[in-house]
């Protein structure tokens, strides 16, 4: 299983990439919008694709990979085009969105519905990984 790191906002998250950049761990970040205290997000998108990513992360994800899950804040704070999250490195423009850190790979908004979607993202980000470690 891999091991979830929560994250909210878009400093906390820039600390924590710091600190997996000499590491050579696969690192995945999932945005979402902030959740309610009843464990709700605001984002609807995000609500209806929940239970198909954690299904595609138990399922899927190698047990050695870290996903940072990323709260971007209320919807006010996500609605702003000079959100952190917009900008590079990042170009988030959808949520839910997941991309693998320091790698091309991402599948955004509807397509986290899809577990054959996902499953083929982590297949693809773990050959990736792999390949890109080989001497």
């Amino acid at each position: 299983m891999p091991k979830f790191v929560p994250a909210r906002g878009y400093k906390e998250l820039d600390l924590l990439l710091q600190s997996y950049n000499a590491q050579k761990d696969v690192v995945y970040i999932y945005f979402y919008g902030e959740k309610d205290s009843k464990g709700v997000s605001w984002c609807s998108d995000c609500v209806e694709a929940e239970s198909t990513i954690s299904k595609g992360f138990t399922q899927f994800a190698s047990d050695d990979a870290v996903v940072v899950q990323v709260d971007v804040g209320n919807r006010e704070a996500w609605k702003d085009l000079n959100n952190d999250f917009r900008k590079p490195p990042l170009n988030i423009s959808v949520i839910p969105t997941l991309i693998r850190w320091k790698g091309v790979e991402r599948l955004e908004g509807d397509h986290l519905r899809n577990i054959s979607l996902l499953e083929l993202f982590f297949e693809e980000t773990t050959q990736n990984n792999s390949s890109a470690t080989k001497p």
